[in-house]
């Protein structure tokens, strides 16, 4: 769903399917190589995991409610910043040490939404309006 909306609006269904296909591929390995790699207990891999979901997700949930100007690309970019300083920074023998991974994380996705979407074309009229609408509500 995420690929035809946000990459291909005109993908076919075996091109959505190959995708998914990828997908689900790319996450075994990514998976297999973290089972490999890691003597982890469970507590440290679901600290791991809310960590990326927290450094990913967090900003963009919290822009999307307070900050008008946020745009599909500026999400999309948090998203990706946040996980991305999470795996390299749990990846660093020094840096995983110094501080807990959600926190750089979360700050990179913030500086990565304002950025790119500062850059990229401001969002339609129309959702701005349905933004100002929810905000008044509150």
């Amino acid at each position: 769903d995420l690929y035809k909306v946000v990459f291909r609006r005109s993908a076919s269904d075996k091109e959505l399917i190959f995708v998914g296909r990828l997908s689900v591929l790319i996450v075994a390995l990514v998976a297999s190589a973290f089972a490999y790699t890691k003597n982890d207990t469970i507590l440290n891999l679901v600290g791991y995991a809310w960590a990326g979901f927290g450094a990913s997700f967090g900003p963009v949930i919290l822009l999307s409610l307070f900050w008008r100007r946020m745009t599909k690309w500026g999400a999309f970019a948090g998203m990706v910043a946040g996980a991305m300083t999470v795996i390299l920074w749990t990846q660093s023998e020094y840096l995983k040490n110094l501080l807990y991974e959600m926190i750089p994380g979360f700050a990179a996705s913030l500086a990565a939404i304002v950025v790119v979407s500062l850059l990229t074309k401001a969002p339609e009229e129309k959702v701005v309006e349905q933004f100002d609408k929810f905000k008044a509500s509150l």
